[in-house]
């Protein structure tokens, strides 16, 4: 093999050792050229399928071909009940797509419509009360009715790796989709202070929810091991963004950049989640 092909079978190898089914069963692991085969027996067709989604999640993979024999033959009833409930639909997957890309789509035409609108020196909440109030509104209100459904999916694909964390996280994840719909709302003239208030409530609120229910689903998803690196470390950017936000008086520019970080966190890991569901449907 050559060096890059060494250094994947080093992290296959060492990303299975993880697992306390694979020290029981010769399994063996070869790559060449990021294609990846792997080839031996196991006791059930679940852990077939958990093995190739770990592989996949390794840098440099671009294929699996898994030929790993199942000794029993088919999968336990308690193992398809998980996997049953677990992964619904790949509409579920896509919904957090949907809506971050509505939501993005929305917020580049606002600040476009909106004359002199300038992401160094003007807020994402102040094209709420532009021009393009409308198109703001409707951005934010499809992304947060969208993410809810996306955040349960989530947590059920990592189910197991640590309970209280994911129920918190995933509480958190409602509240905070909830907060991004109301963050939609349209100011009423005639009750300002009081739309200032509650826009600003639910607007922090917004905020602080997602970056942390993103933070601890990102760590859930490093223990899991079926997400990628890259993937963990953009969640983790959002909590150091916030930080600046917070440490420059909510500066317009680190605003706009956090916001985009949501949405590209959202968004891979949507498609992630589809590839997830694509392999699992191979096997039942």
């Amino acid at each position: 093999m050559s060096q890059t092909n060494d250094k994947i079978h080093d992290k296959i190898k060492e990303k299975l050792e993880k697992e306390k089914w694979f020290n029981y069963y010769k399994i063996t692991t070869s790559v060449r050229d990021g294609v990846v085969i792997l080839e031996g027996n196991i006791k059930d067709l679940w852990q077939k399928v958990r093995a190739e989604i770990l592989i996949k999640a390794v840098t440099g993979v671009k294929k699996v071909i898994n030929k790993l024999n199942i000794i029993e033959g088919k999968l336990s009833e308690e193992k398809l009940n998980y996997y049953a409930k677990a992964y619904l639909s790949k509409l579920e997957c896509l919904f957090g797509f949907i809506g971050v890309l509505a939501l993005f789509v929305c917020l580049i035409i606002a600040a476009l419509l909106t004359p002199n609108y300038n992401p160094l020196f003007n807020t994402v909440s102040s094209l709420g009360r532009g021009i393009a109030k409308t198109i703001f509104s409707i951005g934010f209100v499809t992304a947060g009715s969208l993410g809810i459904p996306f955040v349960l999916y989530l947590e059920k694909t990592l189910k197991g790796v640590n309970e209280f964390i994911r129920r918190f996280a995933s509480t958190l994840a409602v509240i905070a989709s909830l907060c991004i719909a109301l963050v939609g709302i349209l100011p009423d003239p005639e009750f300002p202070d009081l739309f200032i208030t509650f826009h600003t409530t639910v607007a922090l609120t917004a905020f602080l929810g997602s970056v942390t229910y993103i933070c601890l689903y990102s760590y859930l998803m490093l223990k899991s091991g079926i997400f990628k690196l890259s993937n963990v470390v953009l969640g983790f950017f959002t909590l150091l963004e916030l930080l600046l936000l917070g440490i420059t008086g909510f500066n317009p520019l680190i605003e706009w950049i956090l916001t985009l970080n949501i949405i590209s966190w959202s968004g891979i890991t949507s498609f992630k989640l589809l590839k997830i569901k694509t392999t699992i449907d191979k096997y039942l």
